[in-house]
């Protein structure tokens, strides 16, 4: 079993032990041992394909870690507006972002947050055409701090890779070849109290990505939309981490793993609420194109686009207004906007955004 044996802290944020969870829960240990390993398998893969959504015990997160984390995150959101813009990038892929709204939503998030990849020499950055971090200088901890947190997430991202590729039925390593330098991207999130009425802490949404990890968050708001159109509070054990999936994972299955909508609301306590979240990306090139097998288990008609992970997250990107000029360009010339169309998978915000930036297709 790779390292992805933690602890958890529960001091920034504290929930009863005596309920029931309102997504399925599984126990990541149970994947390593024999005995246990195909019920774990076929729980995940119900859970995958019905639901999107799922609590992981069994993985944990060191406790002074994940709060020294937190204390650094409220400490970089409490700084003054300058000082956070001054770490803004073109493409929002690294640094400080005022806010987004979901694709699709009109209501503007009432958030803010900050993006970590991983720390890379300048040979891999060109070798692998990821973006470089930017740090805050007056703030000596928090590189140091983040960046250890990134690694323990990333770390916990193999495990669940090795447990994806045994459903998807491909040979050993097929997830883990993808993702193990793949552009994985951890968010920290900060939501202020009283969102005014035209807006929401998070919109409702899908991730662009694999898989989202996330660790337990200092209050709660995370909804889930279920199969009956209801807007759930997502609860989990003590200790567990929420995991879904996301758009990649969903165009990889021809949709039969869902890439279930979700957001975060205010519940009304009057508190701010700050998150982790972790996305799981694949390399840029690597192809996401329904697999056959997962073809013929939805029906023998593909129903996602044959397009690579850059592609992909370009669109979502220009959907949100977070692309650079460049990355527009890249994405008109790709062929993708056609291959999207194929399968009636365009964005239309998306298309409004291009047109308005001058691109003619």
């Amino acid at each position: 079993m790779r390292n992805c044996v933690f602890a958890l802290s529960i001091s920034l944020f504290s929930i009863a032990t005596a309920f029931d969870s309102t997504i399925p829960v599984l126990h990541l240990p149970d994947f390593y041992n024999e005995v246990t390993r195909e019920t774990f398998l076929s729980d995940l893969e119900k859970a995958a394909s019905e639901v999107g959504f799922f609590a992981l015990t069994g993985t944990g997160i060191d406790v002074d870690l994940l709060d020294r984390s937190y204390e650094q995150i409220i400490a970089y959101f409490n700084q003054d507006s300058d000082e956070k813009m001054a770490l803004k990038t073109n493409d929002g892929q690294r640094g400080y972002a005022p806010g987004e709204s979901a694709k699709g939503e009109r209501r503007v998030d009432f958030k803010e947050f900050f993006h970590i990849g991983r720390e890379l020499n300048a040979e891999d950055i060109a070798r692998l055409q990821y973006s470089k971090n930017v740090w805050p200088q007056n703030m000596p901890e928090f590189k140091s701090t983040l960046t250890s947190l990134f690694q323990a997430m990333d770390n916990c991202k193999e495990a669940l890779a090795d447990a994806m590729t045994f459903i998807l039925q491909q040979e050993p390593g097929f997830i883990h070849e993808m993702v193990q330098e793949g552009d994985c991207l951890m968010r920290a999130i900060h939501y202020p109290a009283h969102p005014p009425e035209n807006a929401i802490w998070a919109g409702a949404h899908t991730d662009i990505d694999f898989l989202t990890i996330l660790p337990r968050a200092t209050a709660r708001g995370l909804q889930l939309l279920n199969k009956e159109g209801n807007w759930i509070d997502v609860v989990v054990p003590d200790g567990a981490f929420v995991i879904n999936c996301g758009d990649m994972l969903e165009n990889l299955t021809n949709g039969y793993f869902k890439s279930a909508f979700h957001r975060v609301v205010d519940p009304g306590h009057g508190e701010d609420r700050y998150s982790v979240v972790f996305f799981v990306h694949p390399r840029s090139q690597d192809p996401l194109d329904p697999l056959p097998l997962f073809i013929e288990k939805t029906g023998g008609i593909r129903k996602y686009a044959q397009i690579n992970r850059i592609e992909l997250l370009a669109e979502r990107l220009i959907d949100l207004g977070l692309a650079s000029h460049s990355l527009m360009e890249f994405f008109v010339r790709s062929g993708a906007i056609e291959r999207l169309k194929e399968v009636n998978r365009f964005s239309p915000k998306a298309e409004q955004a291009l047109f308005n930036a001058g691109f003619v297709f």
